[in-house]
């Protein structure tokens, strides 16, 4: 159990406030970063938290009938189950929730409902699907949807004092899980290959040792990339396969940690034996990106500004074309992995760094012809500048 105590209660109430300011009835919360963050407990089924208005009655979380003990003693909402047969549909459970808190009168007028609309680039988003939205509007014939997203990712864009310090947490057992894959190199016998397969499961049993409760990322737990696998084009996914991890190439370690429901996630690279002059110049040069992305960091700056600042490192060697455009994502609680994108352009281009933010720092620089590096690094955002969670550093490691 976890020391740091987290106020989710408060984070109802942001909730209920920025319902407040969209006049809403009631919410149907279908992200699993919503869930998480309201609920407290991991929750790994399709579930929707109902959310009415304030002073009008208790959140409820409905979830899968075969968890519904279990999320009631971890979280903090009343939780009731639901199911694909007669008595137990989302839809039916919903409208017999409102109308007990007394949100919705059949012969009054239709509700206003917030949902989440919109894409998720994470397949494990959980934006309302059509589907469901369909039958939410035959359980309240003329309702209105009110699109509640951008209220959620407003929410949790600042964290807390105490998500920070779970963030820390969490930052502290990937560096454990790092430290061992660095030993296991080390001390691996001379003629012992391993495999990216086996590299993940050094990292995640260090993990768990040290607290780790969930491989939380949707590509494959731990990415481990080598070689041709770390250098793809633009490449950042990498989930871990039975390829051997050879002397001379690429090896990148990605790895993901969950404390407490808050989520870590940290790259580094390696090389084994000897490194080709060409690598070791490539690597070189992202060292300099992360630390020109860090550099920029900053409160006031925007995404756009921080983005051609890195670029012209990489322009000024001629590998601009090597470098991803994307510097960062999100990061929280579990669900939490996507937005805002760290990036120029019109969409995330004029967003500005801001004092309490954590976001993930992230360098993708890859060439298929020399090899491949990844920087994941959960980065808050103080007044002094940027603060790398991880210990780890940006250096590759050569063993």
């Amino acid at each position: 159990m976890s020391e740091i105590k987290i106020n989710w209660k408060g984070h109802i109430k942001k909730y209920l406030n920025a319902m407040n300011e969209l006049n809403l009835d009631f919410c149907v919360l279908t992200r699993v970063k919503s869930i998480t963050y309201l609920t407290g407990a991991f929750v790994p089924w399709r579930s929707a938290i109902f959310l009415p208005k304030e002073g009008a009655g208790e959140p409820i979380l409905f979830t899968v009938l075969l968890d519904v003990e279990r999320c009631k003693a971890e979280g903090q909402l009343k939780v009731e189950g639901i199911g694909p047969m007669k008595g137990f549909y989302l839809e039916k459970k919903i409208k017999t929730a409102a109308k007990k808190a007394g949100v919705y009168n059949p012969k009054g007028r239709p509700p206003r409902i917030g949902v989440e609309l919109g894409q998720d680039i994470c397949i494990s988003g959980g934006m309302l699907q059509y589907g469901e939205a369909q039958l939410l509007k035959k359980a309240f014939p003329g309702c209105e949807f009110v699109d509640f997203n951008d209220k959620t990712e407003r929410i949790q864009f600042i964290k807390e004092p105490e998500e920070i310090a779970m963030l820390r947490k969490a930052s502290e057992i990937t560096d454990v899980g790092q430290e061992a894959v660095k030993k296991a190199l080390i001390e691996r016998p001379s003629e012992k290959v391993f495999t990216e397969n086996e590299i993940a499961g050094i990292g995640t049993l260090a993990m768990r040792k040290a607290g780790s409760n969930f491989e939380w990322t949707f590509t494959g737990g731990e990415e481990i990339g080598s070689g041709y696998r770390a250098s793809y084009i633009w490449g950042g996914c990498t989930p871990a396969t039975n390829k051997l991890v050879m002397e001379g190439e690429s090896l990148l370690v990605d790895l993901h940690s969950e404390y407490g429901c808050y989520l870590g996630d940290l790259s580094h690279n390696y090389v084994l034996g000897k490194c080709p002059p060409e690598l070791k110049a490539f690597n070189d040069l992202y060292e300099q990106l992360c630390y020109a992305l860090i550099d920029n960091w900053v409160p006031g700056k925007t995404f756009g500004e921080c983005y051609e600042e890195v670029n012209k490192v990489a322009k000024a060697s001629g590998h601009e074309k090597d470098l991803f455009f994307a510097m960062g994502h999100g990061i929280g609680c579990i669900g939490n992995e996507s937005w805002p994108i760290v990036t120029f352009g019109k969409e995330w281009g004029h967003m500005v760094f801001e004092e309490g933010m954590v976001e993930i720092a992230a360098i993708v620089f890859n060439n298929p012809k020399i090899g491949g590096l990844r920087l994941e690094s959960p980065t808050l955002v103080t007044s002094k500048g940027a603060e790398v969670l991880p210990k780890t550093p940006f250096e590759v490691d050569y063993i």
